[in-house]
C-alpha cells in the first residue's frame, strides 16, 4: 500500500546581491531535465511568502534557485544538489547530495522572507512503499500534530528553531497507540486517525526551554476532553521535550513518582511519546498532565478573575513561587533568618489570572503573614500553611536536590473556606534536581534566594513532623521506586536514541544550546541511581535512620486555621434578594460588593448585611 510522504530540511539561502524588498522568481532545475539544468525548468508559483510547485514526478538531483542562480538553495556551484537534513525516500537516506528516488505527484514548497539566511523546503508525494515517518523508534505511541494556514499549507512557524512567541496555532491532532502493550494494559488507547483528525489548539510553553531550544515544549488545548494515554481526562496538556535534562529524561519522572508516592494531594501524570508535527518527527517527548483547577487534578474551588464577592474570595487560589517578574503577580522581600541570598519573593497568579483589589488584598496579607511568620520562627506559620505537606513536599525536594525548589517552578493552593490552609502541591519541573550535592542541602548551593525553606527547617515543630514521616516514607511507600525507574528506563530507550538522531545537528536558535545527548541511558540511569543512594545515605543521618525498624504514618498537625479578616464573608451559604432577618436588629453591619465595611449605605446601593450572629445576605438599601 502507498501512502504519502511528507520530508521536510533545512537549507542554507545564498541570499546575496537582493535588497530586502524583493521577492524573486523561483524555479526547480535538476539533472533529470533534458538539456539539465540551466534550460529547462519549473517556475514556483507565490502566495505571500509561500512558493509552491506541483510536478508529476521526480527523479534525480535537483535545484531551487532564482533566474540567475544568485539565490539558490543548495550549494552555489548547480552541479550539485546539497540538501543538509536527515530522513528517507524509499530506503535512500537523505544527506548531501540527496537524489530523489522516482517520486510521483509532488508537491513542493516553502516559505521564503527576503534576507532570509535559511529556509525550510517541504516535499509532498506519493510513492513510500511504508507507513512510518522517519525517524521514529517504532516503540512508544505517537501523537501526531498539523498546523496548517489558511490556504491549507502546512505553517512551519510551529516547528521553527526561533519559534519564541506563546501565541495559539490552530490545528489538528491524533494519538496512535502504535501496538504499545504497556501502555494499553494500562488503559490507554488511541484516539482519532489520520482520516478523522481532532481539532486542538498548539502553542509554545516555558520560559528558558522556549527560546534556547530548537525542540520546543508546548501547550495542548484540545478540542474536547479526552483520556489520553490512560491520563486524567481533561482538554489540558504539556508536551514536554526536556531538551536540557541531562538525567536521561529523569529528572521529571523521578519528582512526580515520588510525589505520588509520599501521598501530597495532587501530583501530575506523564506518558512518553514520539511527536510528529506536520509530517516531520520531532522526536521523544513528554505528554503530561498539565496543572489545572479540575476535580481530577487540583481540586479546589475554582475562582472566577476579577471576583469582588466578599462571600468567595477565601478560596480557591492557585499560585506560583516565581523567578520570572510578571504583569500578574505580587512581590514582597523573602524573609527569614538564613543568611544567604535575600531575593524577591514572587507570588505568580494562575488560577484566577486575574485578581480583583479584594482579591489582591486577600493574597497578599495571606502571604505577608506567612512570610513574617517564617522570620520569627514563631508556630503561627502552621495557621496558615499546611504543615504535612510543606514536610513531603520539601522531602521529595531534598532528596533531588532541587536547587530551584521553593523559589522558582513551586505552586501553592488554597480552598474556599474558613477553615483552609496555603499547601505545597503539586510537583512541578524538575529540571534542576540533582543539581546540588549529595552531601549538604540543595538550598546552600542553589543561584535563588531559597530563604524560606531554610528558615522552616529552624521550626522544632516542623522538624519532629519531618523525622516521623521521613521515617515512615522510607519504609512503607518508597519501596518499588528503584524497580520503577528501571521499567522507564528500558520503555524510552529505543526513543532516546532516535531522538538523537534528529537533534544533534539540528540549527539552534541565536545563543541558544543543542539538545542534550540521553542516547545512554544506561548510563543516564546509573547517574541518577547513585544521586539518590548516595543523598539518601546522607539524609538518613539529618532526618533519622530507618532501617532500625517500621514506622507508620503520622498523624496531620491540627494547628487552627487562622481566622479570616471580617471583609471576606466567607460563611455566606447564599444569598437573596430580601434579607431572612429584620435589617433593623441591632448589630447589623454593611459590606460594600468589595469587601469595604460602610456604616450609612444610600438609598439603592447594593451590599453585603451581616448579622452578629453570622448571617447575611445581599440586599439593596431603601
Amino acid at each position: 500500500m502507498h501512502t504519502r510522504l511528507i520530508l521536510l530540511f533545512t537549507l542554507l539561502a545564498a541570499v546575496f546581491g537582493l535588497r530586502a524588498a524583493e521577492y524573486p522568481d523561483f524555479y526547480l532545475r535538476g539533472d533529470f531535465t533534458t538539456p539539465a539544468w540551466n534550460d529547462l525548468r519549473w517556475q514556483f508559483s507565490r502566495s505571500g511568502d509561500v512558493y509552491t510547485l506541483n510536478i508529476a514526478s521526480l527523479d534525480g538531483q535537483f535545484k531551487i534557485s532564482n533566474e540567475d542562480w544568485s539565490v539558490n538553495f543548495g550549494a552555489s556551484s548547480p552541479e550539485q544538489t546539497n540538501v543538509y537534513g536527515s530522513t528517507t525516500v524509499t530506503g535512500t537516506a537523505m544527506g548531501p547530495n540527496f537524489k530523489a528516488s522516482d517520486l510521483k505527484n509532488v508537491k513542493i514548497s516553502f516559505s521564503y522572507k527576503p534576507g532570509a539566511q535559511e529556509t525550510s523546503i517541504r516535499i509532498e508525494a506519493d510513492g513510500a512503499s511504508h507507513g512510518d515517518v522517519s525517524g521514529l523508534s517504532g516503540t512508544l505511541p505517537v501523537l501526531y500534530i498539523n498546523v496548517r494556514n489558511v490556504d491549507g499549507s502546512y505553517n512551519d512557524e510551529i516547528i521553527s528553531k526561533d519559534l519564541a512567541h506563546k501565541n495559539y496555532f490552530s490545528g489538528e491532532y491524533w494519538l496512535d497507540l502504535n501496538g504499545c502493550e504497556w501502555m494499553e494494559a494500562e488503559g490507554a488507547a488511541s484516539i482519532g486517525s489520520a482520516d478523522e483528525p481532532l481539532p486542538l489548539e498548539i502553542k509554545a510553553r516555558g520560559n528558558y526551554t522556549r527560546t534556547a531550544f530548537a525542540k520546543k515544549p508546548f501547550k495542548l488545548k484540545l478540542g474536547k476532553k479526552q483520556a489520553m494515554l490512560g491520563m486524567s481526562k481533561s482538554k489540558h496538556f504539556a508536551l514536554l521535550a526536556h531538551a536540557d535534562d541531562n538525567y536521561g529524561y529523569m529528572r521529571n519522572f523521578t519528582g512526580f513518582n515520588l510525589g505520588q508516592r509520599i501521598g501530597l494531594p495532587w501530583t501530575p501524570s506523564q506518558q512518553p511519546v514520539e511527536v510528529v508535527i506536520n509530517g516531520y518527527c520531532r522526536g521523544l517527548y513528554f505528554l503530561t498532565e498539565s496543572i489545572r483547577v479540575e476535580e481530577d487534578r487540583v481540586d479546589i474551588t475554582e475562582l472566577p478573575d476579577l471576583c469582588e464577592d466578599p462571600s468567595m474570595i477565601s478560596g480557591g487560589y492557585l499560585v506560583e513561587l516565581d523567578n520570572y517578574d510578571e504583569d500578574n503577580q505580587i512581590q514582597m522581600e523573602e524573609l527569614g533568618w538564613y543568611p544567604g541570598f535575600r531575593d524577591t519573593l514572587r507570588i505568580t497568579f494562575d488560577t484566577p489570572e486575574e485578581y480583583s483589589d479584594i482579591q489582591r488584598r486577600f493574597v497578599t496579607e495571606q502571604f505577608t503573614a506567612m512570610n513574617e511568620a517564617i522570620g520569627d520562627l514563631s508556630d503561627d506559620l502552621w495557621a496558615y500553611m499546611d504543615m504535612d505537606d510543606a514536610v513531603r513536599y520539601y522531602i521529595v525536594r531534598e532528596m533531588m536536590s532541587d536547587v530551584e525548589a521553593f523559589h522558582g517552578s513551586t505552586y501553592m493552593y488554597r480552598d474556599h473556606g474558613a477553615d483552609q490552609k496555603w499547601h505545597f502541591s503539586p510537583i512541578w519541573d524538575c529540571g534542576n534536581g540533582f543539581n546540588g550535592p549529595t552531601d549538604d542541602f540543595f538550598y546552600n548551593h542553589g543561584p535563588y534566594g531559597n530563604t524560606w525553606i531554610a528558615s522552616i527547617r529552624s521550626n522544632y515543630k516542623f522538624m519532629g513532623q519531618l523525622a516521623k514521616t521521613w521515617k515512615w516514607f522510607m519504609t512503607s511507600e518508597f519501596d518499588g521506586f528503584y524497580k520503577d525507574l528501571e521499567t522507564y528506563r528500558d520503555r524510552i530507550a529505543e526513543a532516546a536514541k532516535t531522538d538523537r538522531d534528529i537533534w544533534k545537528d539540528a540549527p539552534v536558535p541565536d545563543g541558544g544550546q543543542r539538545v542534550v545527548d540521553n542516547s545512554d541511558m544506561a548510563m543516564r540511569h546509573r547517574n541518577v541511581v547513585d544521586h539518590l543512594k548516595a543523598k539518601i545515605n546522607w539524609l538518613k543521618e539529618k532526618f533519622g535512620d530507618y532501617t532500625a525498624g517500621t514506622f507508620t504514618e503520622p498523624e496531620r498537625d491540627a494547628t487552627p486555621a487562622a481566622e479570616l479578616p471580617e471583609y471576606v464573608i466567607s460563611f455566606v451559604q447564599g444569598v437573596t434578594a430580601d434579607a431572612p432577618f429584620d435589617l433593623s436588629a441591632e448589630g447589623i453591619r454593611y459590606y460594600t460588593l468589595s469587601g469595604n465595611e460602610v456604616a450609612a449605605p444610600a438609598p439603592g446601593e447594593i451590599c453585603i448585611a451581616v448579622t452578629p450572629d453570622g448571617r447575611a445576605a445581599k440586599v439593596t438599601v431603601k
